[in-house]
């Protein structure tokens, strides 16, 4: 148990890696709106291509920050019927979802694996859609793994009534 929680760990720190990969890339893309747009008025010449970029780039935000959303356990969700179960209903509703995003992120990199090097963004500048594509792929694999991460955890909690953590206490 104390690998599982080790590669637990090891995982969170990474994903929280991600997390600021994609917290500086939010700042790239603010200054870079910023730049284009003081340029537009200062200049009358707006930046060519800065939509493309930022476009490109806010697809490598999302998938950079899904799975820590995931680790902190911040996605919405809808609780009208979680609410009403018991602790056990809660942990194998989890394990549900879990196994249901598992399916969902595969089809996800299989449809972006496809044309992961043969397509771009036109406009009035070409950007690569690779970094984008490969983001989807990879924070889709990272999410994979969460999942997988979160079955382990569940299945514990729901298996022995103890927290995956070993705290001591009962599952809530």
């Amino acid at each position: 148990m104390t690998i599982l929680r080790r590669i637990d760990r090891m995982l969170e720190r990474f994903l929280g890696i991600m997390d600021g990969i994609a917290s500086v890339s939010i700042f790239v893309i603010m200054i870079l709106i910023t730049a284009d747009v003081l340029s537009r008025l200062i200049f009358n010449k707006p930046f060519v291509g800065t939509a493309e970029i930022v476009s490109s780039i806010i697809i490598i935000v999302c998938f950079l920050e899904i799975p820590y959303v995931a680790v902190k356990g911040a996605h919405v969700r809808t609780t009208m019927f979680y609410d009403k179960v018991g602790a056990k209903g809660k942990l194998i509703i989890d394990i549900l979802a879990a196994f249901l995003g598992i399916l969902v992120y595969s089809f996800i990199i299989r449809a972006s694996w496809g044309n992961l090097l043969h397509a771009e963004i036109a406009g009035s500048f070409r950007v690569t859609t690779v970094p984008g594509r490969f983001a989807i792929i990879f924070g889709s694999a990272l999410m994979i793994l969460e999942f997988i991460d979160q079955i382990v955890k569940y299945g514990y909690s729901l298996l022995t009534g103890r927290s995956f953590y070993g705290e001591g206490g009962s599952v809530q």
